[in-house]
């Protein structure tokens, strides 16, 4: 049937309804029962609309755990705000519109179609919460959570279209009856005589079934920012506690190994302090009786003396570097517990995937989980305890090779070399020569050199290896190796 004909056909049955003004079908307490399930389901999904806005305003928390998880709730907000306020009044209307008996067409049918016009704002405003949504409920390559309120936001901006055709052609049908002061229930009776009314009833019922699942979605989202929120809440607390006892046990190993290494320095110092008096005292009482051998010997070890001297005030340096090393590294660097904390961040996001179903991985794998920051904090502690213990072994032994051996050495070749002076004056030079000749303080002191270097240097040194081996222990214990989650959180 051509445009205009329906047209004429429509004026014409309007005309006849004008005519039978006793029939109380046309009375203004009658209601089409097509406009009556519609305005039902127009209120449904006002109801729908206005449930999911009552879950986000009396069950989303403020999530303080994090800030994306912050900016994730707020976004969930607005969306639901903006959908209940701006779909919301839409909806109101075409349940009024639905069951309206004494106001002209045109006038509600107006107010009907600026209510649609605002969809238009609704669209941007839920643009910018789905940014937000890709940003923070994201984790690897997947976004679960902001492709399926997506998903809702295109459904929903369908099925507006779908009604604003709907209307326009609700629209066309008004301006051929203009002046014939029909109510909006008669003019419906019209509309539905070629099929619009109930093209506008299976658009609006659509939306019911769409509503029925935002809502839904909203309220698992919901429910999940809340569980998310109490779990990273628990985590950065455990977190927290953990690295605070790491730092503490931290700082007694930086105090006990600064005790051990001093305790050797100062053995150290006494042995060096010995060794120069000792040479100067026997030099002086005898300055022009040594032969080019004896003197290049007592040179040299005057030689060892500054040497090793100068190697123990480069060890400190290194020492004192190898610490501060190790305690930023345990306090603040990519430590195993600043993995968790990466890892905590990424099941926060896990746990928000909630709107295509369970993740079962996530939830069997929380357990576990939370048993990590005290495992981590546990073998640290391990490994601190060990390099205190090898470092105060170490500063026993060096202490020992400086005080029971080498001081001993010293003074033992310097005894020796005294009972020449008891001999016959052409026999003296001969026997310091003999004697000279079996002294090796070089290779003496090259022993507690090396010593202190392999007991403090290289044993720091090693320590940071623990750390590695803690880093891989809480990646094969993490939340992508056990759940095969690819990426990193962003």
């Amino acid at each position: 049937m051509a445009p205009t004909t329906a047209k004429v056909l429509s004026v014409l049955l309007l005309l006849a309804i004008g005519g039978a003004e006793c029939n109380p079908f046309f009375g203004n307490n009658y209601v089409l029962p097509q406009g009556a399930r519609l305005a039902n389901a127009a209120n449904a999904v006002v109801r729908n609309l206005d449930a999911a806005q009552t879950q986000v305003r009396a069950y989303l928390v403020n999530p303080t755990s994090s800030r994306f998880l912050n900016a994730g709730a707020t976004a969930l907000r607005e969306y639901v705000g903006n959908t209940t306020l701006l779909m919301g009044q839409m909806f109101r209307e075409v349940a009024q519109v639905a069951v309206d008996r004494a106001t002209a067409p045109a006038v509600v049918f107006t107010r009907l179609t600026l209510a649609v016009q605002g969809v238009s704002e609704w669209n941007r405003n839920v643009s910018q919460s789905l940014d937000v949504f890709k940003q923070v409920f994201n984790y690897g390559d997947n976004s679960n959570t902001a492709s399926y309120m997506e998903s809702l936001r295109n459904s929903f901006a369908k099925n507006v279209q779908e009604l604003s055709e709907v209307l326009g052609r609700l629209g066309d049908a008004i301006v051929p009856i203009a002046g014939q002061q029909l109510n909006t229930q008669q003019f419906l009776e019209v509309a539905s005589a070629n099929g619009t009314l109930q093209q506008l009833q299976d658009v609006v019922e659509s939306v019911v079934r769409l509503s029925s699942d935002y809502t839904a979605s909203v309220t698992k989202l919901v429910a999940a920012v809340r569980t998310a929120n109490d779990f990273q809440s628990r985590a950065y607390t455990l977190l927290r506690t953990n690295q605070a006892s790491i730092n503490t046990n931290v700082d007694r190993y930086s105090s006990a190994s600064n005790t051990s290494f001093y305790r050797f320095l100062t053995a150290a110092d006494s042995l060096l302090t010995h060794l120069k008096d000792t040479n100067e005292s026997f030099v002086f009482r005898w300055p022009l009786l040594f032969s080019p051998a004896v003197q290049e010997k007592l040179n040299l070890l005057n030689q060892s003396i500054d040497h090793l001297t100068w190697n123990l005030v480069q060890r400190t340096a290194t020492v004192a570097q190898n610490l501060q090393r190790t305690s930023a590294l345990f306090k603040e660097g990519d430590n195993p517990l600043s993995y968790v904390r990466d890892e905590a961040d990424l099941y926060t996001r896990v746990m928000l995937d909630v709107l295509y179903g369970e993740n079962f991985c996530a939830t069997g794998f929380l357990a576990s989980f939370n048993a990590l920051p005290v495992q981590v904090t546990a073998l640290v502690t391990g490994c601190l305890t060990e390099q205190t213990n090898l470092e105060s072994q170490g500063a026993t032994q060096l202490v020992s090779l400086a005080t029971s051996f080498l001081r001993p050495y010293v003074t033992a070749n310097y005894g020796r070399l005294n009972i020449c002076f008891q001999q016959p004056f052409d026999k003296m030079t001969e026997c310091l020569e003999n004697i000279v000749e079996t002294i090796d303080f070089r290779g003496k002191f090259f022993l507690l050199d090396l010593a202190s270097q392999l007991y403090f240097e290289q044993v720091q040194q090693e320590l940071p290896s623990c750390n590695d081996r803690l880093l891989e222990f809480v990646r094969n214990s993490g939340l992508r190796e056990a759940c095969q989650i690819p990426g990193n959180a962003t």
